[in-house]
Order: structure tokens, then sequence, then C-alpha cells
């Protein structure tokens, strides 16, 4: 039976290369129906970090925002035409929106609508942990990013709220998928 996913995609380039990888794997290894859907921002940094065609390649149905409604996803969500919702990155532009019910992206619209729907929304923000984060510039360069006492405290709002599951480490991701695979079968 297929399980169908939908992986959401915002503003940052945090776990970009690694989301891809994993996003290919799971279609490659598992019978994973998988839609990506980017915010106008994630689409922008898909393609600051030359990853626009690598996403492509590894996913055929690869939706950009044009409004908060277009592609139109949040009505299929909310439904729970979906197995899964899992947004990973989530920018801390994003996760404050989310955290104050602001929907006005596609991204934050689809999360909004889905837990209206009572669909539990699985998310990964970048910015979660008290320690700076190392990642990568789009040039493949390191980057130290100190995490701001209002992006913890936004986090701790979504852990609060629910319909949101918030991932704490990226290594959680796939046996969390994979679990939901199984339950289905």
């Amino acid at each position: 039976m297929v399980f169908s996913l939908m992986w959401g995609i915002t503003g940052t380039g945090y776990i970009l290369k690694e989301s891809i990888n994993l996003m290919r794997e799971l279609q490659n290894n598992y019978d994973v129906d998988l839609t990506v859907i980017l915010s106008k921002e994630g689409a922008a940094v898909v393609k600051w970090y030359k990853l626009w065609i690598e996403l492509t390649e590894a996913v055929k149905k690869v939706k950009t925002e044009k409004t908060p409604n277009v592609p139109f996803y949040a009505g299929p969500l909310q439904l729970g035409n979906y197995d899964m919702f899992l947004v990973c990155p989530v920018s801390a532009n994003s996760v404050a929106k989310i955290a104050y019910g602001i929907a006005d992206t596609l991204i934050t619209n689809c999360v909004a609508q889905a837990i209206k729907g009572g669909v539990i929304v699985y998310v990964f923000p970048s910015d979660q942990d008290l320690e700076p984060i190392s990642t990568t510039r789009p040039d493949g360069s390191p980057l130290t990013l100190k995490i701001r006492d209002i992006e913890i405290e936004n986090i701790k709002r979504l852990k609060k709220m629910e319909g949101i599951h918030i991932i704490s480490d990226f290594s959680e991701i796939k046996p969390l998928i994979l679990k939901k695979i199984n339950e289905k079968s």
C-alpha cells in the first residue's frame, strides 16, 4: 500500500541537502508517494544553495508557492488525504508565524489547516538548540549561527500547540516515517 507523504520546506539552508537525500532514499527503498511543497523563500533558498536540480531530480512532484492557497494543498491536508505532513527544515520566521497563528504562506497555511482538520503536523525547526548550530553557506563553507532567545521561546510555544509534533533531531525523521509506513501497512 502506497504511503502518501507531504513534505514542506521553508527558507532555511539548514539540513537541506540531508533532507533531499532522505527524500530520495524513501522513494527508492519504500513505497512512498512524495509531494514536496516550498514556500517562496524555501524555493529561493533551495536555488541559492544550488540544490534545485537535485531536488527536482529526486522528487517528481515539487510545487512552489504562488499564494497561501496556490497550489492548493491546505484542503487535501485538512481532509487527511496524506498519510503524513512533515515540514523540514522550518525557518525561524515560519516557526514564529505558526506559533502566533499567522497563515500567510503556503506552508504556514497548510500547517494551520491541517491542524484544524485534526491532522498532526511534524515539524523540524532549524533554530531550536540553545547552543549555536553548525551549518553551511551556499558555497559549502562552514557557518555557525547563534540562536536567539526569541527563537527558543517560539519553539516552546510550538511544543504546547495542539496538533504540532516537534522533531528535535534530524536523525529522528527516517525512523518516524518508517514507523508511520509500518502502521499503515
